[in-house]
């Protein structure tokens, strides 16, 4: 009798331990899939749009002023100036920073395409719940007894889940009615000692789930997700880089000009 209830306390503390984890498996995911990528997107589109085009115009400028030195270069050597070599070795100069600019400006329209193509907050919701419920039951952090059926069931629910499937989820938890069943089933099969173990490892795990998910948090963009949906410090932000944007593109059209009068007079 002492043996059962010793047992049943295990399997209650267990219950308990493999919601936290899903819970906080489940809020990492969130972080990660669905939050991470729309705080960037959001940033993209409001101030990244505006941090490309003042990295284009520094490239630009940089580009005219390496010019216009060169041209000096030569003239004060009394050498020819050869405009072809001087734009080549712009171009080999200006190579990296050039794929920078294609590759944030990929990152702008990647991230108006995801804040065009949202799913609703209610499929959203639906979709986590019914993973976590599936999670519960297949995810092989919380259970160690899984069969390679029931693992390989697991790999579908997530691959589901990651394609935000929710279609997909509901009929894998009708197809596979009977091993769900199955694998709550063998968790009541588990020995004190066994379930010892595995409460150990639930609590570690855990606690490592807890320091992941204070580190998520802790770096870009999470650090200004106050700011970015704060209008008032976007529109600040947004007018200070159409400042500075203003100042580059008169400085840009000096050296336009004097580019030019140098190339004329050659």
């Amino acid at each position: 009798m002492r043996d059962e209830i010793l047992k049943t306390e295990l399997l209650d503390q267990l219950t308990i331990l493999k919601e936290a984890y899903i819970k906080l498996l489940n809020d990492k995911d969130v972080l990660l899939n669905w939050g991470k990528p729309q705080l960037e997107a959001l940033y993209s589109t409001k101030i990244g749009i505006w941090l490309v085009s003042r990295l284009q115009s520094q490239l630009r400028i940089k580009a005219l002023r390496f010019k216009i030195e060169k041209i000096n270069s030569a003239l004060n050597t009394r050498q020819p100036v050869d405009l072809l070599q001087i734009e080549l070795e712009v171009a080999v100069m200006l190579a990296e920073a050039e794929s920078r600019i294609m590759i944030e400006s990929a990152k702008i329209e990647s991230a108006k395409q995801l804040l065009t193509h949202l799913s609703t907050p209610e499929r959203s919701v639906e979709l986590r719940k019914l993973y976590r419920e599936l999670a519960k039951q297949l995810h092989p952090d919380v259970n160690q007894q899984l069969t390679p059926g029931q693992i390989q069931l697991w790999h579908q629910v997530k691959e589901a889940h990651e394609h935000g499937d929710l279609e997909k989820l509901k009929a894998l938890r009708i197809v596979y009615e009977k091993e769900l069943a199955e694998a709550d089933a063998a968790e009541k099969d588990l020995t004190e000692e066994q379930l010892a173990l595995q409460l150990a490892v639930l609590k570690e795990g855990i606690k490592i789930m807890q320091e992941e998910i204070v580190g998520i948090r802790s770096v870009f963009p999470f650090t200004i997700e106050a700011n970015i949906k704060d209008e008032d410090w976007v529109e600040s932000e947004t007018a200070k880089l159409k400042e500075e944007l203003q100042r580059l593109r008169a400085y840009e059209e000096e050296l336009t000009l004097q580019y030019q009068q140098m190339i004329s007079l050659l």
